[in-house]
């Protein structure tokens, strides 16, 4: 189980029903704790009557010795009052005292990693808001330090920067005016950089997944395979001689030397041409009688048993075996984790902050209709509307088309499934719904923005799809 997991919520992109105040404040951590707090004190119960079961064995067997060992020598360096040969008393591993220790030592120590733990996470998880407002709103420079933390490069830092732009554009107008007639902040319009900061994050899809599909890519893995096809340099000296280099050894001088001659001769000959070798009379005649052994000391049953392919299936079999069970899962490499690294970057995944990016986006601008005085916004969008299709196309294009296969290790996998990506297809349904938002709001005047008629179709095609929107982020791995 992923005891790290920062759980937190992604809200669809709907306008009509998204609230125009925060009206809904976060919830309290320490009802959160409450709620939590029974399960987690059952499953700690659980887990320590287990240890108080088998810990006293384990501590019996192995612990105990050497522990008492390493105490008796510090006693001794310490000119304590112990006899040099003292020796260890003899407890049953299953005595009451033992196994009391052991369940309170347990139950003790789990409470505080996991009651720690369940703490930090809940406390963590809590919106980006401080008093009905968001984070930065107290800062001197909220919008500037918004897009310093959209350029973090901690994610955690990152994540939450985006998470509050998502809650920005949401909840809180008043806030979304302030960007779009911020055209004074260092480094350009506030618009334009966050609205940069966050196609960048939503383009990393498309270049991370291009990056995985290059030429070049393909070339190296078929060239590690088959590195008879790799070209070497043109010869430049004189190529070696084909005759013996090597002195001719001295000439035996007895019967022992001419017998080690004639054997050492005979040995280099058949490891210098195995071809000529395999043709003697000595390796014909020795293959025989093997053969002729094989087929008179085992059955046909044994040979059967003993062949080269029935030992490849056998092993065949007990690895899939293990990779099915618990042990081998950590070694499976499963698609949905090859495709999750992929398209949303390693060795964390960055969907949660995508999604965020992609919903703020969409929700300024749509607002930006209403509140960008200053007509900002409207010269953004087809660059938004053509990143939506491109990445909403390299994503189906990466789970559905023969780029990516299955790993041998993923025993698991079923062609049927192959779409049921939880990552990418709340990804996938965050861009349908942000493009449909888009074409409502401008698709009416497309021409005047700029929008050229085959991304109108692209978007509207994308937009009509059945959505396939799951309950959204578990959480910030």
């Amino acid at each position: 189980m992923d005891y790290d997991k920062i759980r937190g919520s992604v809200e669809p992109v709907d306008q009509a029903s998204a609230p125009q105040e925060s009206s809904q404040a976060p919830a309290n951590p320490v009802e959160q704790l409450k709620s939590r707090f029974p399960k987690l004190l059952q499953e700690i119960g659980i887990i320590s009557s287990f240890s108080a079961v088998i810990g006293p064995i384990v501590y019996s067997l192995t612990v105990r010795k050497t522990a008492w060992r390493i105490s008796h020598a510090c006693a001794r360096f310490l000119q304590w009052d112990i006899p040099s040969k003292a020796e260890l008393s003899i407890i049953p591993p299953y005595h009451i005292t033992l196994i009391i220790r052991s369940l309170i030592s347990s139950f003790c120590l789990l409470l505080l990693w996991r009651g720690s733990n369940l703490a930090f996470s809940v406390y963590v998880a809590q919106e980006p808001v401080k008093r009905g407002q968001p984070l930065t709103q107290d800062s001197s420079d909220p919008n500037g330090s918004l897009i310093n933390g959209l350029r973090s490069r901690k994610s955690l830092v990152r994540a939450f920067a985006f998470w509050e732009l998502a809650k920005i554009s949401q909840s809180f107008p008043q806030r979304r005016i302030s960007i779009f007639k911020d055209i004074d902040c260092p480094g350009g319009p506030a618009w334009s950089q966050i609205s940069s900061e966050c196609l960048k994050m939503i383009q990393g899809i498309h270049t991370r997944i291009l990056e995985y599909s290059s030429p070049s890519t393909q070339q190296q893995q078929q060239l590690l395979k088959n590195p008879d096809q790799l070209q070497s340099l043109p010869r430049m000296g004189i190529p070696p001689k084909e005759e013996a280099v090597v002195l001719q050894p001295p000439a035996p001088s007895n019967k022992r030397e001419l017998v080690e001659s004639k054997v050492g001769s005979f040995a280099k000959s058949v490891g210098n041409n195995p071809a000529s070798g395999n043709g003697s009379p000595v390796v014909q005649k020795s293959k025989y009688y093997l053969e002729q052994a094989r087929t008179k000391l085992l059955s046909p049953e044994q040979q059967q048993a003993v062949s080269l392919a029935h030992v490849q299936s056998t092993f065949n079999t007990y690895l899939t075996r293990s990779l099915r069970s618990g042990f081998g899962q950590p070694f499976r490499q499963t698609f949905a984790r090859r495709v999750r690294s992929i398209a949303f970057g390693q060795p964390f995944s960055e969907c949660v902050t995508i999604v965020d990016a992609i919903d703020a986006l969409t929700r300024m601008a749509t607002a930006s209709i209403h509140e960008d005085d200053y007509g900002k916004v409207a010269k953004d969008i087809p660059t938004i509307v053509q990143t939506f299709i491109t990445t909403h196309q390299s994503l189906e294009n990466l789970i559905v088309g023969p780029l990516l296969q299955p790993h041998w290790t993923d025993v698991e996998f079923q062609e049927s499934r192959r779409e049921e990506v939880r990552d990418v297809q709340v990804t996938l349904d965050a861009l349908r719904h942000g493009l449909g938002e888009l074409m409502n709001a401008f698709g009416a005047f497309a021409p005047e923005i700029g929008l050229e008629g085959k991304d109108v179709r692209a978007a509207e095609m994308i937009a009509g799809k059945k959505e396939k929107r799951t309950e959204m982020m578990e959480g910030i791995e």
